[in-house]
């Protein structure tokens, strides 16, 4: 594989990241159902496609840098949107607007985060 550049290297972790995404909610959908014939087909083969690019890229960009930069980076995050699946499609919407509310105020945000999480255990750093 190619050396890559830090913002390279970022899009193939959102590559990675986002097949994690779908195909954790294909997964949830292909036994409702809602897919018929050619489409319940082309979702199998998409899962197995997603999973794919999610393993081999991961092991890759895994081992990509000596700084650990591309491991580091896509651990971080698949820890993040592990937590994140388990909430329902309703909560994803609700922390949606958290996440606009951050880019309006990042500063009162961040304090009510810290609040709540020294609330529950959290040491102060």
């Amino acid at each position: 594989m190619p050396k890559l550049k830090k913002e390279q290297l970022i899009s193939v972790s959102g590559a990675i990241l986002s097949s994690y995404i779908n195909a954790h909610y294909l997964e949830e959908t292909k036994h409702l159902g809602v897919f018929k014939q050619s489409a319940k087909k082309n979702v199998g083969n998409t899962i197995k496609d997603l999973t794919t690019i999610e393993l081999e890229w991961f092991d890759k960009v895994y081992n990509i840098d000596e700084k650990d930069l591309g491991g580091t980076l896509i651990d971080n995050c698949l820890a993040f949107i592990s937590k994140m699946l388990k909430f329902n499609f309703n909560d994803f919407c609700e922390l949606q607007e958290i996440v606009v509310a951050y880019s309006l105020d990042k500063k009162r945000l961040k304090s009510i985060s810290d609040k709540i999480h020294i609330e529950n255990g959290a040491k102060k750093l």
